[in-house]
């Protein structure tokens, strides 16, 4: 062999080195990862509700971001500040030993993180060799039991999107904006399947099963997120979620549907079809006892309401329906321009049959073709009434 063929192989092969190297780097990073926290024997761990719990995922060619790439920019128009929501995935490479992204808000190419160590399941990251992110790789384990999600927040003291969104697994999508969030209004959409999976997968992921149906911080002001999930047209479970303090597969979860809106076609619905008042939730009055519905399980009789049909049978009262305030948001109306086309009366029902009487307008009853308390709720689940109903 020539001196020059010997330079050339040289070559080649320091070459494909540095490829196979580069791509046994790249293969190893692939799957999800969470950051452990670290807690001394003698420290109390972090308060819920102020830090998002930080992971991620990648594929291939793809870099998950657990918590969305998101900002808030200021609008030209308004001056206010603009939640702008770029999903959750951009593309990455994989260089030497950094990670590069391709930021979805300007479309550059930048530096993210420098990989200072792997072992098996553990992954350290470092932006400036001083401050390290140590994350471990995430078994997970997938619990779908629903077919249905209604998701629901509230408002706070300030200014926290206060929104309802449901989404079926036949990617039927029902949404209201009712305060700090661009659409305000009703609305519906068909939406892609792969956007339907992967929100499911999301709460899969959480198991929700195992889920207490109650978490909350320890301080004030905060907003409340309801999560109401459906099997075969019944609730079979709710959490209620004040300042997001669920674990941290809750919490990745509410990212993607929270911010649906922002990434697909809606068509407006009318106001009041069927009536449905601001800030407030349905109630169930019986004798001396109320069942007090949460915001997305409120939401969810709507949305059912709104796909049954009308009817001009008569019925046998067995609830006085009402509405009860949002109290977790206070502050002006974040909807004036939103205004009734009629003024409501009284709303009667059976658990089946729904009849809205208007003052100075026709009454409508619909059917739900099944009684709605009796599917989703028990009698010890009807409470007795306090100076605040």
């Amino acid at each position: 062999m020539t001196k020059l063929k010997f330079i050339y192989l040289f070559f080649i092969l320091l070459i494909l080195g540095c490829e196979t190297e580069k791509k046994n780097t790249q293969n190893n990073l692939i799957g999800k990862w969470s950051k452990i926290e670290k807690v001394e024997d003698n420290d109390y761990p972090p308060p819920p509700g102020f830090n998002r719990p930080f992971g991620i995922g990648f594929t291939e060619d793809k870099i998950e971001l657990f918590n969305g790439f998101q900002r808030y920019d200021q609008d030209s128009v308004t001056g206010k500040r603009q939640l702008n929501y770029k999903g959750t995935f951009t593309d990455y490479k994989v260089k030497n030993d950094s990670i590069f992204i391709l930021n979805p808000f300007n479309e550059n190419w930048e530096f993210k993180w420098k990989i200072k160590g792997q072992l098996n399941d553990t992954l350290i990251l470092t932006k400036n060799n001083t401050t390290f992110i140590k994350l471990q790789r995430i078994k997970e384990k997938k619990s779908n039991s629903f077919d249905q999600i209604i998701f629901s927040s509230s408002g706070c003291y300030g200014s926290c999107p206060i929104i309802d969104i449901s989404i079926n697994n036949k990617n039927k999508i029902y949404f209201q904006g009712e305060g700090y969030v661009k659409p305000l209004g009703f609305y519906e959409s068909l939406i892609d399947s792969i956007k339907t999976d992967y929100i499911f997968s999301k709460f899969a992921k959480a198991n929700i099963d195992s889920l207490k149906n109650e978490y909350a911080v320890g301080h004030t002001d905060d907003e409340s997120i309801t999560t109401t999930f459906v099997k075969n047209g019944q609730i079979i479970k709710t959490i209620h979620d004040y300042g997001k303090a669920g674990p941290k597969e809750l919490i990745w979860a509410y990212v993607p549907i929270q911010n649906l809106h922002t990434e697909i076609e809606l068509d407006s619905i009318e106001n009041d079809e069927p009536f449905y008042p601001k800030l407030h939730y349905y109630t169930f009055v019986k004798d001396s006892k109320i069942l007090r519905l949460e915001k997305s399980e409120s939401f969810f009789l709507w949305t059912e309401i709104k796909d049954s049909k009308i009817v001009n049978t008569k019925f046998n009262s067995k609830y006085s329906i009402g509405f009860r305030g949002n109290y977790t948001y206070w502050g002006a109306d974040p909807n004036e321009k939103r205004k009734h086309l009629y003024e409501l009366d009284k709303i009667e029902s059976d658990g089946k049959l729904f009849k809205f009487s208007f003052k100075d307008q026709k009454s409508i009853t619909y059917d739900l073709d099944y009684d709605f308390i009796e599917r989703n709720y028990k009698e010890t689940d009807f409470k007795n009434k306090t100076k605040f109903d």
